[in-house]
C-alpha cells in the first residue's frame, strides 16, 4: 500500500509522504507498544477490558507491512503536518472491505497515536493532569459509541477530526462542558448599550427568515408568502438592522441603534469559546454553571495569549421547542434560559439520532420512556419538524441561574 492514492483518493503532501517513508521506524511503531497503548488509554479513561482488546489488535495490524505503513502515514499527517486539513480525513477509505470489524480499531489506534504528542504541548503549557484526563475522555466516549453500534471498540472515521481538536490544544473539557477556541462563525452581530450594558443581537444582511422568525430552510418546508429577508446597514449615526429576540427568533420590524448609545462588541471572525456538551452523563444545571467558573480561571491562566470575547453554542439541545414540551425545571430548559438565544439553519430531524440512538423512520418501534422522547415523536408524527438553535453568553454577564438576558423586558420589547 505504498501507493496510498487508493486510500486517500489522491496522494496528499508528497513531501510529507517522503518524510514519513524516510522516518518510519524499522521496528515496532512507538505508539503501538503495549505499555504506550496502556498509558494513553488510561489517560483517556479506558476500562481494562478495552485496553486489553486494543493491545491485542495492534500487533495484528502492524504485522501487515502495508497496514503498518498506512498507520504511520496517517499518524504523520495528523500529528506532524500542521497544514494538512483534518477535514480531509473524512475522504479516507473506511477500510471495512479490507479489515472488517477491525477497521474501527485501526482508526482508534490512529487517534490514540496523537496523545503522546499532545502531552508534550500540554506539559509546556503546564495544563493540569485532571484537565487532560477529562479532555481525552471523549475518545473513550466515542469508542464506546462505536462498540454500541458494531460490538467492538473502535472509532468512526468521521469522528477523528473532532477528536484531534482535543489533541491539538484547541479543545478542553472543564467539568461538564467542553470549550473550543474558535473565531465567531455565526451570521449575527452583537451590540451593547453604554448606559445599562444591555445586549442586542442583529442579523447579518440578506439572511432569509420564515414568518415565525426562524431561518428559512430550518426544520422543514417554508411558506414562501411569509418569508422575509434581513437587512443590516451602517452609517455614521447608527446601525439599522433586523433584531434577534433573546428567546431565539428574529423580528421583521427593523430597529436603529445609535452609536452615541451603543457599541458593537462581537462580529464574525472575533475570538470566542465554542461550547460543546459531551455525552456520557446528565446535563446537570449546576455542573454546567460550575464549568463556566472554571473557564474564567483556566483560559486566562494557561492561555493568556488567546483572549476571547464570549461563549457561543449551537446544538440540537438549544431547540426552543423544548421549552414548550419539557417542564420549566428540566436541565435543558434551564440551560437554554441562561443564554441569549438565536436561530440557526438546521435539518428537520436535528438531534433525533442523539435522542433515540438511531435514524429509524419507523416511529412505532421507538421508545416513549421519557418526556423528551414522547414529545419528539408526537411532534414528528403530527408532521412538524425538529430544529437546532444557537446561544451566546458574555463573561461579564455571567450570573448563572439568574437568566440575565431573558429576565424582564428587553430593549426590543420596549421599543
Amino acid at each position: 500500500m505504498n501507493d496510498v492514492s487508493k486510500f486517500f483518493g489522491k496522494v496528499p503532501f508528497d513531501t510529507q509522504r517522503e518524510v514519513a517513508q524516510k522516518e518510519m521506524p524499522n521496528e515496532e511503531l512507538p505508539f503501538l507498544r503495549p505499555t504506550v497503548i496502556k498509558e494513553n488509554c488510561e489517560l483517556a479513561g479506558f476500562e481494562p477490558e478495552a485496553i486489553s482488546y486494543i493491545q491485542s489488535i495492534a500487533p495484528q495490524i502492524s504485522a501487515v507491512p502495508d497496514l503498518k505503513y498506512l498507520l504511520w502515514y496517517c499518524h504523520c499527517l495528523l500529528c506532524h503536518s500542521p497544514s494538512y486539513s483534518r477535514s480531509d480525513v473524512c475522504n479516507w477509505s473506511p477500510l471495512t472491505n479490507l479489515l472488517g470489524e477491525l477497521a474501527g480499531a485501526f482508526y482508534l489506534l490512529v487517534t490514540l497515536s496523537g496523545i503522546p504528542e499532545a502531552k508534550k504541548f500540554h506539559q509546556i503549557r503546564r495544563i493540569p493532569v485532571k484537565v487532560l484526563q477529562d479532555t481525552y475522555s471523549d475518545t473513550w466516549i466515542w469508542a464506546n459509541d462505536y462498540k454500541d453500534k458494531h460490538n467492538v471498540w473502535g472509532i468512526d472515521l468521521n469522528i477523528i477530526p473532532w477528536l484531534f481538536n482535543h489533541l491539538s490544544g484547541e479543545l478542553y473539557r472543564l467539568g461538564r462542558l467542553q470549550f473550543v477556541q474558535r473565531p465567531f462563525r455565526q451570521k449575527i452581530r452583537v451590540f451593547r448599550k453604554h448606559e445599562n450594558q444591555e445586549v442586542m443581537l442583529l442579523s447579518e444582511d440578506n439572511v432569509k427568515f420564515r414568518g415565525d422568525g426562524q431561518i428559512s430552510g430550518a426544520s422543514g418546508e417554508d411558506s414562501q408568502e411569509s418569508n422575509w429577508t434581513s437587512r443590516l446597514l451602517f452609517d455614521p449615526e447608527c446601525v439599522v438592522g433586523t433584531p434577534i429576540h433573546p428567546t431565539g427568533m428574529a423580528w421583521s420590524k427593523e430597529i436603529c441603534l445609535a452609536w452615541k448609545s451603543w457599541q458593537q462588541v462581537l462580529a464574525p471572525g472575533d475570538p470566542i469559546l465554542e461550547i460543546h456538551i459531551p455525552a456520557g452523563s446528565p446535563m446537570d444545571f449546576d455542573a454546567c454553571g460550575d464549568s463556566f467558573l472554571q473557564v474564567l480561571d483556566f483560559f486566562p491562566r494557561y492561555f493568556p495569549d488567546r483572549p476571547f470575547l464570549g461563549f457561543c453554542c449551537t446544538s440540537w439541545l438549544l431547540n426552543t421547542q423544548y421549552q414548550n414540551w419539557l417542564l420549566p425545571d428540566s436541565n435543558i430548559v434551564r440551560f437554554q434560559r441562561e443564554f441569549y438565544l438565536f436561530p440557526i439553519y438546521s435539518n428537520k430531524r436535528s438531534g433525533f439520532d442523539r435522542i433515540f440512538g438511531t435514524n429509524s423512520q419507523d416511529f412505532s418501534k421507538l421508545p416513549r420512556d421519557t418526556r423528551l422522547r414522547r414529545a419528539v415523536l408526537d411532534c414528528l408524527e403530527s408532521g412538524d419538524h425538529l430544529r437546532s438553535g444557537g446561544a451566546l453568553l458574555f463573561a461579564q454577564d455571567l450570573d448563572w441561574g439568574n437568566r440575565v438576558y431573558q429576565k424582564g423586558l428587553s430593549n426590543l420589547e420596549r421599543s
